[in-house]
């Protein structure tokens, strides 16, 4: 119940940062990289608390792969919402990790069950469903880069499980490194683009929020990974599907089709089947 009660809240702190992200007037690695620096000096200061108590060298190594994966996971996301609607990006790029998860866990934990195929057929035909496919013939940019996200999302959820549960990485610690990290590598992509700064900096008001919520909802959800397993996890985080698409609905005012239910209600049941 605690880790549900913890997935639950981390879920309207995503949706949120996701939303201010979609709605934010300037985007891209440079977007990124502001909400990134201006969350540095919480991170610096939990970097500190940490030194002081000797707890940071166990998650030095881990963080710097999760920052890598996770900068990754952030500027692909700017990209599908660029070239998609929200209320379509946000659940395919939520949808879809668990089935990615359960079908990058198969060497370990062996083949899902009959319900786990049914599911991620649901997930499948959810997702096409959303992007209507078949009425352009091919699979739309923002549906292709929120599957790009959702493979970023696969990729941290197992290795950030992996760091906190087998490397003994502690969970502050480990979010101020990486957060850290990505200060360093994105002001090193800033600097190779040559774009200039000072347009992103206007708009520090929304990026601000965005600093808060993105390390409190990720920092929710890793210690939930500490109480229950990776699967469970995985489907806590689903409620991010639906209030992704409510959020689409309600405050960008998107259209919500038939097609779109249908899609909406086929990845939250698949995810539900794949993870039972």
């Amino acid at each position: 119940m605690i880790a549900l009660g913890l997935l639950t809240v981390a879920a309207l702190c995503h949706a949120g940062w996701n939303l201010l992200v979609k709605s934010a007037p300037q985007q891209g690695p440079e977007f990124v990289w502001l909400y990134s620096v201006i969350a540095a000096p919480a991170s610096l200061g939990l970097l500190g608390w940490a030194l002081a108590n000797g707890t940071v060298l166990p998650s030095v190594w881990p963080a710097l792969v999760s920052m890598v994966l996770h900068t990754a996971y952030a500027v692909v996301l700017h990209q599908a919402y660029r070239a998609g609607e929200f209320s379509v990006v946000y659940p395919v790029s939520r949808g879809t990790p668990p089935v990615l998860v359960t079908m990058a866990t198969i060497p370990w934990a062996g083949w899902p069950r009959l319900q786990a195929w049914c599911g991620i057929g649901l997930v499948l035909g959810g997702v096409l469903a959303l992007d209507r496919v078949w009425q352009r013939q091919r699979v739309a940019r923002g549906t292709l880069l929120g599957l790009g996200v959702a493979a970023c999302s696969c990729a941290y959820t197992l290795w950030d499980t992996y760091a906190v549960n087998q490397l003994g990485a502690q969970v502050l610690p480990y979010l101020a490194v990486a957060n850290l990290g990505q200060v360093v590598l994105l002001s090193a992509v800033v600097r190779l683009r040559r774009r200039p700064v000072r347009p992103v900096l206007t708009h520090w008001r929304r990026a601000l929020p965005i600093a808060v919520l993105a390390p409190a909802s990720y920092g929710l959800v890793l210690v939930a990974m500490s109480l229950e397993p990776v699967s469970a996890v995985a489907t806590g985080r689903t409620l991010n599907v639906v209030l992704g698409v409510l959020l689409g609905v309600l405050v960008l005012r998107e259209r919500l089709t038939a097609w779109r239910i249908a899609g909406l209600v086929a990845v939250a049941g698949g995810v539900l089947l794949v993870s039972l």
